[in-house]
C-alpha cells in the first residue's frame, strides 16, 4: 500500500523540480527581451593616460568627463562604434573592412582621420544635445563652439602620442572590430536552430508575394500622390563639377561640397504613393511644444546620406535617399506591423564612373530589402546568405532625360514599382526638398533644448511593433521598430546588414554590358 504514496512523492519531487527549471527559463527569456537591448547600447570608452601629468592627461579627462556627462544625459549618438581605449575614435562597418590592408603610414594616416572625423561627427550632435548648463559646466564656462573646438585639439593631441610607432599601430589594427547587430542570448532561448526554419519559411512566402506584385512599370488605376525634386540639372554640366573628385590613401572619393549637393541632386526620385490617407504622406519628423514626436506632411523632405561600399577592388560611392510617414497604419485589430512611424531608404550604388549600377530599397527598420541590380550585374548563382535577399530586375533608365520613380503600396508602403519617368513636370505633383540626413540626431526640442529622434539603442521610441514579441529570437533589437542608419539588420535567419561593405561581392559579378 505504500506505493502509491511513494509514487505520489517522488513525482512530485520531479513536478517541483520541474517547475524550478521552467522558472529558471522563464527569467532566462525575460532577461532575453528585457535587457538584451542593453547590449545593443554603445559603451563610452575611456583613454589609458588618465592619471597622467600634463596636457595628455588633461585630455584623456576631458573626454572621459565629456562621456560622463553625455551618458548621464541620455544622448550617445548610436550611429558609430566606439574604439577601446580610444575616445576619440568611432569606426563602423565600412572602415573596419580595412583593417588588414592598412599597410603603410599614408593609409594608416588616412584611416584614423576618417575614425576620427566620425567621432568628431558623432560629439558634434551630442554636444548640441546637452542642455545649456552642461555644456557651460564641462568647460568652466566655455560655450559649445569651445566644446568642439576642445574635441578636435584633443583628439590631435591624443591620437599623435598613441598611435606613432609601428608597434601600437599594429595593435590598433588587431583590435578594430564592429559589433553585429544581433543578441546571442535572443537567439540562445529562442531555440534560434529550430525556430529560425519557420521564419525562413514566412520570408520564402513575403518573397513569393512580392515578386508577384512587383512591377517595373507604372501601377494602373491608383489615386497617387508624386512626389518630384524642384530643380532641373544638366547632367552633362554635372559631370563636369564630380569630375574633379579625388580619392584619398584608402581609394576613397573625397567630395567638395558643390559635388555631394549634385550628385544627390542628379540621381533624386520620384515618390510615388498610393493615396488613401495622410499616413501616406511624406513629411518632415519633428519634436512638437509637447515633447512628443511627429512628422509634419505640410513639409515634404527627402533625406540625403553618403554611404561607400566595396566591389572587387573598388570603392563604390552611395546614395541614399530617405523619406519618413507618420506611420503604418493597422489593417485591423491583430495588425502586428502596424505602428508609428514608418520610412523607406531607396539607395544607389554608382560605379567609378558615377553610373548607376545597383538600385536598393529597404524599409527604416531595415525591414523589406529588395536590390534591383542593373544589367551591368549578373546575380549570383549561389548567394553566402542563410537568407537569400530579394532581388529583382532594375527597368532602363537614362538619368539626363527621367527620373527613377519609386511607387508604394498605401499603408504597408511597399515598394511594387520601380520605373522611369520623364523630367518634364508632372500634374498634380508635390515638390520636395533634399536635407542632411544627419538633422536628424540634433532636431529643436524645447526653447533652449534639442534631441535626436533616435535613442541610445539607435531605435526610435514609439515605433515599436507587436512583431517583437514573436520575432525577438532572431536575435534582432525590436524587430519592426524604425532605426538609426547604420544599425539595420536587414535579414532575420543568419546575419545580414545593410551597410555591409561586402554585400555587392556575396550577391553579384560584374559583366561587361553596358
Amino acid at each position: 500500500m505504500q506505493k502509491p504514496k511513494t509514487l505520489r512523492l517522488i513525482l512530485g519531487d520531479q513536478l517541483n523540480e520541474n517547475h524550478f527549471w521552467f522558472q529558471v527559463i522563464l527569467l532566462l527569456w525575460l532577461s532575453a527581451v528585457l535587457l538584451g537591448g542593453c547590449a545593443m547600447l554603445p559603451v563610452p570608452t575611456r583613454s589609458d593616460r588618465i592619471g597622467e601629468i600634463g596636457p595628455l592627461g588633461k585630455c584623456a579627462e576631458f573626454f572621459a568627463s565629456l562621456d560622463d556627462r553625455t551618458k548621464e544625459a541620455e544622448v550617445i549618438d548610436p550611429g558609430a562604434f566606439r574604439v577601446k581605449k580610444y575616445p576619440y575614435l568611432r569606426v563602423d562597418r565600412f572602415l573596419a573592412s580595412f583593417g588588414e590592408e592598412i599597410v603603410d603610414s599614408a593609409t594608416f594616416s588616412a584611416w584614423i582621420d576618417r575614425m576620427q572625423a566620425l567621432d568628431q561627427g558623432a560629439r558634434k550632435y551630442e554636444i548640441a544635445n546637452l542642455s545649456s548648463s552642461t555644456a557651460i559646466a564641462l568647460e568652466s564656462g566655455s560655450d559649445r563652439a569651445g566644446l568642439y573646438s576642445k574635441v578636435a585639439d584633443c583628439g590631435d593631441m591624443l591620437k599623435a602620442a598613441d598611435l606613432q610607432s609601428v608597434k601600437h599601430q599594429e595593435e590598433f589594427k588587431k583590435n578594430i572590430a564592429v559589433p553585429d547587430e544581433y543578441i546571442p542570448l535572443r537567439r540562445v532561448l529562442g531555440i534560434y536552430p529550430l525556430t529560425s526554419m519557420f521564419v525562413y519559411r514566412g520570408v520564402f512566402i513575403w518573397h513569393t508575394e512580392a515578386r508577384k506584385s512587383f512591377s517595373p512599370v507604372p501601377p494602373v488605376n491608383w489615386r497617387s500622390i508624386r512626389y518630384t525634386p524642384y530643380w532641373k540639372i544638366d547632367i552633362s554640366s554635372a559631370r563636369q563639377t564630380i569630375k574633379p573628385t579625388k580619392r584619398d590613401a584608402l581609394g576613397i572619393p573625397v567630395y567638395s561640397d558643390e559635388a555631394r549637393k549634385v550628385l544627390f541632386r542628379m540621381y533624386a526620385p520620384v515618390w510615388e504613393i498610393q493615396f488613401e490617407g495622410d499616413d501616406d504622406r511624406i513629411g518632415t519628423p519633428m519634436w512638437t511644444a509637447k515633447g512628443a514626436l511627429d512628422v509634419d506632411t505640410e513639409q515634404p523632405l527627402t533625406y540625403t546620406l553618403l554611404s561607400f561600399t566595396r566591389f572587387g577592388k573598388e570603392i563604390l560611392t552611395q546614395l541614399n535617399y530617405i523619406i519618413w510617414f507618420p506611420s503604418r497604419p493597422k489593417e485591423g485589430a491583430l495588425d502586428i506591423y502596424a505602428g508609428f512611424l514608418d520610412g523607406v531608404n531607396y539607395r544607389v550604388t554608382l560605379d567609378s564612373n558615377y553610373e548607376p549600377l545597383l538600385y536598393e530599397t529597404v524599409h527604416n527598420c531595415g525591414c523589406y530589402y529588395k536590390a534591383f541590380p542593373t544589367n551591368r550585374l549578373l546575380v549570383r548563382e549561389k548567394i553566402d546568405y542563410a537568407e537569400p535577399p530579394l532581388i529583382l530586375k532594375a527597368p532602363d533608365f537614362n538619368p539626363a532625360k527621367e527620373f527613377m520613380t519609386i511607387s508604394m503600396e498605401s499603408r504597408t508602403h511597399y515598394v511594387q514599382h520601380l520605373y522611369s519617368s520623364s523630367r518634364e513636370l508632372q500634374p498634380a505633383t508635390t515638390i520636395y526638398s533634399l536635407i542632411d540626413y544627419s538633422q536628424l540626431r540634433s532636431l529643436p526640442y524645447s526653447t533652449d533644448d534639442r534631441k535626436s529622434i533616435f535613442s541610445q539603442n539607435s531605435i526610435i521610441a514609439g515605433s515599436e511593433r507587436s512583431e517583437r514579441f514573436i520575432l525577438w529570437l532572431t536575435g534582432v533589437l525590436s524587430p519592426g521598430a524604425m532605426r538609426q542608419w547604420g544599425r539595420h539588420a536587414v535579414s532575420f535567419v543568419g546575419k545580414r546588414h545593410f551597410d555591409d561593405p561586402f554585400f555587392m561581392d556575396r550577391m553579384f559579378v560584374e559583366t561587361d554590358s553596358r
